[in-house]
């Protein structure tokens, strides 16, 4: 494996590594044993395949472009736009749940341990200030750091999961019974957050573009891309299912309780919980650096995302305005609007768990577990690459959709 392609999987790694993975300890939680079990055999093969998917079709496509122009070269403008709007759709919901877990996060911090109340929308309007703010003065150096905090963010996280064993409660194996239909609910419920904390389809259409910038030849440039998407999915599967199952086995109903009630992630909620000075002043920095680091990624991925919307509707019928577009002036007002967006709905304190269940996933199912497949049949130059497990992975999008809702009334 070459420098280039480990520093490919970091960035991979460290796309995913935020709210999600500290949250689905807590939906884990509710969900009991077997849904876990059962979802640690099958969610390797699903999320190597679905990301694969958009490597794919952006690495094999004639024209070196992302996967908005890919899609364009065969199905034309109105695919590209649709396309467009589905990738801008899935970066900035997950943006709405950083937002709101940093906001939650930061208040019960202050309220339990410093004794400080502050009003809601004066705190989240402070903390997206705050980091909008560092992000939009030195972007580039900002995205370069926080792909370097991701190595170290791995070794924390993994310190963590090992730091609990100690506290594992097996009880779980020893009561075990299964019920089919509380099977069916808590895996309806727990899919769709494991999904959305092992989904690093944000990235998978920039790291396509450079593998096929890079290699002249397809063969070389899907090799390489796939490679990366391999063990990115690998270490994924292992890093995140392990974290899960020590906070499951660690963490106790009156945690997952207060946790679900106050609307915080399953580290702040410990450090509450425990209020030693290990737990206190490591775990929140732990969830900060998790959260924080993906939300610049993803809050630059969703202005880039609405920006292109923007020009794609201005150069609609007109492409030779392309060049007179001030590109400047469209990012600071894109930064304004979801600002503005983001502040109103982190605001509303929406439960993450809901907002990832019920919106999140389904967005990210439809990008990246239909989209591909469904591309893959219909154009021609495609059909090679599709995969054995490709209805297999249809199939599961389609239930990530509609489970988290059917969940909550099975």
């Amino acid at each position: 494996m070459n420098n280039l392609n480990r520093g490919w999987i970091l960035t991979c790694f460290g796309t995913a590594v935020g709210a999600g993975i500290l949250f689905l300890p807590i939906s884990a939680g509710f969900s009991g044993i077997c849904p876990i079990l059962f979802l640690t055999l099958i969610i390797f093969p699903i999320t190597y395949i679905s990301h694969r998917g958009i490597t794919r079709i952006v690495t094999s496509c004639p024209k070196e472009t992302d996967i908005v122009g890919a899609i364009e070269y065969d199905l034309g403008h109105t695919a590209g736009f649709i396309v467009s709007i589905l990738y801008f759709l899935s970066i900035v919901t997950i943006c709405v749940g950083y937002a709101t877990a940093l906001t939650n996060m930061l208040d019960a911090l202050l309220t339990n341990h410093f004794h400080m109340y502050l009003s809601r929308p004066f705190l989240t309007f402070f903390i997206l200030i705050i980091m909008t703010s560092v992000m939009f003065c030195n972007e580039k150096t900002m995205i370069i750091v926080t792909s370097l905090l991701t190595f170290p963010l791995i070794i924390m996280l993994l310190a963590i999961s090992l730091y609990m064993i100690p506290e594992w409660n097996l009880s779980a194996f020893y009561e075990m019974s299964f019920n089919l239909k509380i099977f069916i609910k808590n895996t309806l419920l727990l899919l769709p957050i494991l999904i959305f904390a092992m989904n690093f389809s944000p990235v998978c259409s920039s790291l396509g573009y450079f593998y096929k910038k890079k290699f002249i030849s397809i063969e070389d440039a899907i090799k390489n891309s796939d490679h990366v998407v391999k063990w990115t999915s690998i270490l994924l599967f292992v890093f995140v299912m392990f974290f899960v199952i020590s906070l499951f086995f660690s963490i106790t109903p009156k945690i997952l309780l207060n946790a679900k009630e106050k609307n915080i992630d399953a580290l702040t909620a410990i450090a509450i919980a425990y209020n030693t000075p290990i737990f206190l002043y490591t775990l929140p920095i732990i969830a900060f650096l998790a959260i924080s680091s993906s939300y610049f990624g993803h809050f630059a991925g969703a202005r880039e995302g609405i920006s292109g919307i923007i020009k794609q509707l201005i150069t609609w019928n007109n492409p030779e305005v392309k060049e007179k577009i001030n590109i400047k002036k469209i990012k600071i007002i894109c930064t304004i609007i979801l600002v503005a967006l983001l502040w109103i709905f982190a605001v509303y304190n929406l439960s993450v768990l809901s907002i990832i269940g019920t919106i999140s996933s389904p967005i990210i199912a439809i990008y990246a577990y239909l989209m591909p497949v469904m591309f893959m049949k219909k154009v021609p130059r495609l059909r090679m690459y599709q995969s054995k497990w490709a209805a297999f992975v249809f199939v599961i999008g389609i239930i990530i959709i509609a489970g988290y809702c059917l969940g909550q009334f099975v």
